[in-house]
């Protein structure tokens, strides 16, 4: 163990069960569970490998105690003793490999998706998600804590070490705390902690005084009206008499969903983003004697160390970074930090795909989701006969497919026209909020020269050269360029990539076209500048490729970057002219205005940067070849890592 980060692999006691070291990996919805919330292949191995990695508690990630309250088609259920062999399994298998099991019990309330949905009040979100709830009766809500109660007990007959109750994120229990949602006029609403009181009674009563539970707790909603630290505080104290044993601070609800969960631009926002719920932490153990767990936005080991040895939480959760990196804590205990793959906190494969319905995945970690077939890196199946493969461009696409084609045994080298690797992610990562890409391109570099990838700059490939280096696969990943639209006058824009890597300066009034992903991440860096920015989209609407917490933390009336920043945005206006000193938009009347400016920025797209006759030519020879990433078609850099690996593992 590298004695650098001591405290954060001491044992730790939650209740009377000791849990080997203070990293804890939180519930995060992955929809592995079956359509009827039935434990699967697929969630069993997910969890394995993560176990595996070295992390001391495993959560589970919601288990729904009453089918009405389910948050997702694929959430997993625990509100019938049918779920209890699954369970089990799942449960034995995280034991198995070295770490605690934790599971957490949940009901939506006004955020479930079944047909008639219910809450604390007729009363739900103000913004996003807005749901029309039924009130529930008395007598429901004490049904309800006797659900969470069986529920209880089912985790502990599956041999599952502990249970831990949703009360944040704006779920159910939430909504009985918060004043936004509760206004009953019962013992419930005139107490608006009382139900979760009665929830950790009712299992400290079905399962024993020994069996622990944690409450992952709310300390702040950050709207107005909602809770509060210091109604936070009182509700611990409270918990910790009724029998938590942890208390797991985090706080947001569905208004402020990019709070729960927070992106690379909050980290933008903030020099010490991770410290947001560890600072309301800190403030929560000064209340209660229980160990208090805190993280968000976690990934290096220094941070994680530095918030237990100050003494600010006694445990830190790690989430999308070990969907990233199942093995974060085993690399970092061993010195082995720069083998680190890092989360780059899109929330691109994770909360998009979920919110989407899909399973989730991870931009940066092809393997999420495919564990039960590939197991780990290390057990990816060594190809049956060994090939000379040469890979053009070392974009995110060329990076991934060299980079597990050589894990195989294959003979891998990389040709790139650039003098560096990294493509458009170089592009990407230019702005501060987006540094994280910068790690994952280094992260790219060491596993490549581990592996021995041989890579060649300022070479373009051509058919010569590889008539001359005659490989049996050819990779191309020769990625993309700036779309150029047909506008009158459009050589007067400057592409966005120019700007933001610094090869082009801009004045002070600035006009960006392309209300895209590009264009919004464009207009923020600058205005951070102080520049005065507007933004043009022809369409209805702007951030329309942007997974759905940023599109929302651009885009929030209220608090949203386009209004802190002062960015103004114009929609539904086509630019028919680009001029030196500004662009002519139309209306759906025809009617044209004048916006005027120092600088005209191009941000409306890519298109693939791919020599085609070199294609056809290397298809009518007996070589493999494939192409890949933008230069097949213009996406995320989520899709073009995908496609590289599954590209990879069938050579």
């Amino acid at each position: 163990m590298v004695v650098k980060f001591k405290k954060l692999f001491e044992p730790i006691k939650i209740g009377k069960k000791i849990v080997k070291n203070r990293i804890c990996m939180p519930s995060m919805c992955m929809n592995f569970a079956g359509p009827n919330g039935e434990v699967t292949e697929p969630d069993v191995a997910y969890y394995a490998a993560r176990a595996r990695g070295g992390t001391g508690l495993i959560t589970i990630d919601y288990a729904c105690v009453s089918p009405e309250g389910r948050g997702m088609p694929g959430q997993r259920g625990i509100w019938d003793d049918k779920f209890t062999p699954g369970l089990a399994r799942l449960a034995n298998v995280i034991k198995a490999l070295g770490a605690t099991t934790n599971i957490q019990i949940h009901h939506g309330g006004v955020n479930a998706i079944t047909g008639e949905v219910v809450g604390p009040s007729r009363l739900s979100n103000q913004y996003y998600f807005i749901s029309k709830p039924r009130e529930l009766t008395t007598e429901e809500v004490e049904q309800l804590v006797e659900k969470f109660a069986s529920a209880a007990l089912r985790a502990k007959m599956a041999g599952i070490d502990m249970v831990e109750v949703h009360g944040t994120h704006g779920y159910l229990v939430c909504q009985f705390l918060s004043p936004l949602t509760n206004q009953r006029t019962d013992r419930y609403g005139r107490d608006r902690a009382l139900f979760a009181i009665e929830i950790v009674r009712a299992i400290k009563k079905n399962c024993g005084e020994d069996y622990p539970v944690i409450f992952r707790l709310c300390a702040d909603e950050f709207m107005e009206g909602g809770i509060t630290l210091d109604y936070a505080k009182e509700v611990a104290k409270r918990l910790e008499g009724a029998g938590v044993d942890m208390l797991n601070v985090t706080g947001g609800n569905y208004d402020t969903l990019y709070y729960c969960i927070p992106t690379m631009y909050i980290e933008g926002e903030e020099k010490e983003a991770y410290y947001r719920f560890v600072k309301l932490a800190s403030e929560i153990k000064k209340a209660v004697n229980i160990p208090v767990c805190s993280g968000g936005l976690i990934l290096d080991p220094d941070i994680a160390e530095e918030v237990i040895e100050k003494g600010m939480v006694d445990m830190v959760f790690l989430g999308r970074q070990l969907i990233a990196d199942p093995d974060w804590p085993r690399k970092v205990m061993s010195g082995k930090l720069d083998d680190v793959r890092p989360c780059i906190a899109c929330n691109d494969g994770c909360l998009g795909e979920i919110f989407s319905y899909k399973t989730g995945r991870c931009s940066v970690n092809p393997l999420v989701g495919f564990e039960s077939k590939y197991g780990s890196e290390e057990e990816l199946p060594t190809a049956s006969k060994k090939k000379k493969i040469l890979v053009i461009g070392s974009g995110p696409a060329g990076l991934e497919s060299a980079r597990v084609a050589a894990i195989r045994g294959h003979d891998v080298s990389i040709v790139e026209k650039g003098n560096g690797i990294g493509g458009t992610l170089n592009i990407a990562s230019a702005p501060p909020f987006k540094k994280r890409l910068k790690r994952l391109i280094d992260w790219y570099g060491i596993q490549l020269k581990n592996l021995g990838v041989k890579i060649t700059f300022n070479t373009k490939g051509t058919m010569k050269l590889i008539e001359k280096e005659n490989p049996d696969v050819v990779i191309i990943a020769t990625g993309s360029e700036p779309l150029v639209p047909n506008i009158p006058g459009i050589e007067n824009a400057v592409p966005a990539e120019d700007v933001l890597i610094g090869k082009k300066t801009v004045g002070n009034d600035v006009i960006i076209i392309g209300g895209g992903l590009v264009g919004c991440e464009t207009a923020l860096h600058l205005s951070k500048q102080g520049k005065n920015v507007t933004l043009v989209e022809a369409l209805p609407e702007v951030a329309r490729d942007m997974e759905l917490t940023s599109k929302i933390f651009f885009t929030d009336p209220m608090i949203g970057l386009f209004r802190k920043y002062k960015i103004k945005v114009v929609m539904n206006r086509p630019v028919i002219d680009v001029r030196k000193d500004g662009v002519t938009l139309t209306d759906a009347l025809g009617r044209r205005e004048l916006i005027g400016g120092d600088t005209v920025i191009r941000a409306i797209g890519r298109i693939s940067v791919l020599d085609k006759e070199l294609a056809e030519e290397l298809k009518k020879g007996d070589k493999e070849v494939y192409i890949i990433g933008d230069a097949k078609e213009p996406r995320k850099a989520f899709d073009a890592i995908y496609e590289a690996f599954f590209t990879a593992i069938h050579i």
